[in-house]
């Protein structure tokens, strides 16, 4: 009897202490396992939403400016901007006023230029958060969808159809001056009124630029909007950006060169049209019918173990970079073509 009991007490004896040891051990160590499966998981995901983030914000930047370029230079039905010439002088980026705008048809027909860039430094006092090594690139046109009544203070362009009309169109702010027929020269059908667009890409040091900024690099753009212009944030992480623009040497349509400033004698760098002066700047600036945009995107917070020590080459004489933080970057580069000075040409 007591030879038995002895046996079952033995049988329901617990672990031993060094099996409990042992258990434990192993169980940590494959607690240690997973959390360092877990934490590889979470940083590859975390660098992914990066990365994808990256690509997306620098993408997104160029099909925006590729967008406004294929619309600058539209000046409304009729063919207006066929035979005329560009302003002299052009308008200040941040001008506002309707009479200083561009638009005139005494003596002659004068329209702003489609596109006009500046190099860093360039005062633009409608832009208070302009990154100083930013290039400014400013487009104009008119909106492609015509507006119903003419808003008070807003200039507006109105083309003329009908030849009995005394001009070919009237820009203006005043509802008064609008005074434009169809084809049909019906005086209770006015020709459509189209609202001035005046639209200023550049880089800015911030997104949110108030109580000294958030450090985001952001692609901006400043709106003619109600006769005051109005900024509006486009894509994070923009870092730097360059414009090369496309010369039509020939008038065939067709960009024959890219340079950095057409305002500038570049004969010497382009060559394969002879003959081409490069004495009026204005002119060369009419002459332009691309645009080479690159810009250079980086990442939004910066990664772990990285150390970004390489240049980019965005088409400048001098590469961006080396940098020497933890972000990631990546160069993005895209050409627009500027569809209604281009296309009027091949025609």
């Amino acid at each position: 009897m007591i030879g038995g009991r002895r046996r079952l007490l033995r049988l329901q004896r617990g672990v031993s202490l060094v099996e409990l040891m042992i258990g434990i051990t192993l169980g940590l160590l494959l607690l240690t396992a997973l959390a360092g499966l877990y934490y590889a998981n979470s940083v590859s995901r975390s660098e992914l939403v990066k990365s994808s983030e990256q690509i997306e914000n620098g993408r997104y930047a160029l099909d925006l400016i590729r967008r406004d370029a294929e619309l600058a230079g539209f000046f409304g039905a009729g063919g207006i901007a066929k035979g005329a010439t560009p302003s002299q002088p052009q308008p200040a980026p941040c001008e506002t006023s309707p009479a200083a705008l561009g638009f005139s048809t005494s003596p002659s027909i004068t329209l702003p230029l489609a596109v006009m860039g500046y190099a860093p430094g360039v005062a633009v006092p409608c832009i208070p958060d302009l990154s100083p090594t930013s290039e400014v690139v400013v487009m104009r046109r008119v909106a492609t969808a015509a507006a119903a009544a003419p808003a008070a203070g807003v200039p507006y362009m109105q083309v003329s159809s009908c030849p009995d009309d005394g001009a070919s169109f009237v820009f203006d702010a005043s509802a008064a001056a609008f005074n434009m027929r169809t084809k049909a020269c019906d005086p209770t059908v006015p020709a459509a009124l189209r609202q001035a667009v005046v639209r200023i890409f550049y880089l800015s040091a911030c997104d949110l630029c108030g109580n000294g900024g958030d450090g985001i690099p952001t692609l901006k753009m400043a709106e003619l909007v109600n006769g005051a212009f109005q900024i509006q944030s486009l894509a994070q992480g923009i870092q730097d950006m360059h414009v090369l623009y496309g010369v039509d040497l020939d008038s065939n349509g067709s960009a024959d060169c890219y340079v950095n400033d057409p305002g500038a004698n570049n004969a010497a760098a382009c060559t394969s049209v002879p003959g081409y002066d490069w004495s009026v700047p204005l002119t060369n600036w009419s002459n332009v019918t691309t645009l080479r945009t690159s810009v250079l995107a980086r990442t939004m917070q910066p990664s772990i173990g990285q150390v970004d020590n390489h240049t980019y080459d965005l088409g400048r004489a001098a590469v961006s970079g080396p940098f020497n933080d933890r972000y990631k970057r990546h160069v993005y580069s895209a050409v627009a073509r500027l569809v209604n000075v281009a296309g009027a040409r091949e025609q």
